[in-house]
């Protein structure tokens, strides 16, 4: 009887009381999430050096969607995704090579594979892999390298360095993959240690790059680098459905603060934002993955007799066009 009395005289006191407090707890997170977004999003942009020297923004216009206003997502665009073995006193060496052709509004990305070894002009280099373009001249040689290659136009970037990738799979717990055979390797001069049974199974950060990475083999025949990039685009869309879980929110602000430390790009804050609103429909996300084929061959360069991946011109111009119809409204 007594609770009942209180209740009723100080009910709607405590009531208000307590969603004050819900509000201001709300109020701050909102808060707290906008600041983490902001350090991220300064930390991670590094805009492509243009000729003139000035470090500008990608020319292409992307605007980005107003999540205010509700207005449209962004427009298709082309971008590149490079991973970064960046080791202390030694050049970046891009590791891994792909184009994502982004389409915000169909949820839908067409991710095509580039092989390390593609033999193509590298832009104010000559003729070389496609890999050693990281090294010469960074992501901007990369790039213009591969417009010239494939007869395309890219308009964006995103590098990320293996010691965030780690981080960012063992954030998430581990990417399930099932491991079709035994992976043993090892390398001591470059501290290059790889051993992974087969079976389904959680992998953790570094289970999942060494996975990616894998191709030579301590046990018998070699894998080609065909088989890696399979590897490579499995872990990509095993990462794509982690992203999109309960989890993964409720690891945002760590996954902000290591992807602001180890990821380069030069798309905006605002782009960023617009895409993380059309990815983060619940609508399954389409991810199409492709490979860049051609024939490995041995040709002299530089005096050198050695392998390179040639890709005929029919095969460039197949890519082509199917980064113009995944790009297409």
């Amino acid at each position: 009887m007594m609770l009942f009395s209180f209740m009723r005289k100080h009910g709607k006191k405590i009531a208000f009381h307590t969603i004050s407090c819900l509000l201001i707890g709300a109020l701050v997170a909102v808060a707290y999430t906008a600041y983490q977004y902001k350090q991220m999003t300064q930390k991670w942009y590094a805009p492509i050096e243009e000729k003139n020297g000035n470090s500008t923004q990608a020319s292409a216009s992307l605007p980005p969607r107003d999540f205010l206003a509700g207005t449209e997502p962004m427009k298709p665009f082309l971008m590149l995704l490079l991973g970064v073995d960046s080791r202390d006193g030694e050049s970046a060496r891009s590791d891994t090579i792909m184009l994502a052709a982004i389409h915000p509004a169909k949820q839908g990305a067409y991710l095509l594979s580039i092989p390390r070894d593609s033999y193509m002009e590298l832009s104010g280099k000559g003729y070389d892999k496609v890999n050693h373009a990281m090294a010469f001249g960074g992501p901007k040689m990369v790039k213009e390298s591969l417009e010239k290659f494939l007869q395309v136009k890219i308009d964006r970037y995103m590098s990320v360095d293996f010691d965030g990738f780690r981080q960012i799979v063992d954030e998430l717990g581990g990417v399930s993959v099932d491991v079709k055979k035994r992976m043993k390797y090892s390398d001591p001069s470059d501290d290059t240690y790889i051993d992974i049974k087969p079976g389904l199974q959680t992998l953790s950060g570094e289970q999942a790059l060494d996975y990616a990475r894998y191709r030579k083999s301590d046990l018998g025949k070699e894998d080609s680098d065909y088989q890696r990039i399979n590897r490579q685009q499995e872990i990509v869309r095993a990462l794509a459905s982690k992203g999109s879980t309960v989890q993964a929110y409720a690891k945002a602000f760590s996954l902000m603060e290591i992807v602001g430390n180890h990821v380069k790009t030069d798309l905006t804050e605002g782009e960023i934002a617009s895409l993380l609103i059309s990815y983060g429909d619940p609508t399954p996300n389409a991810i199409h993955t492709d490979t860049l084929i051609g024939q490995d061959e041995r040709i002299w360069h530089n005096g050198i007799l050695g392998w390179y991946h040639l890709v005929p011109s029919s095969e460039r111009e197949r890519v082509r066009q199917q980064i113009v119809q995944a790009m297409t409204p």
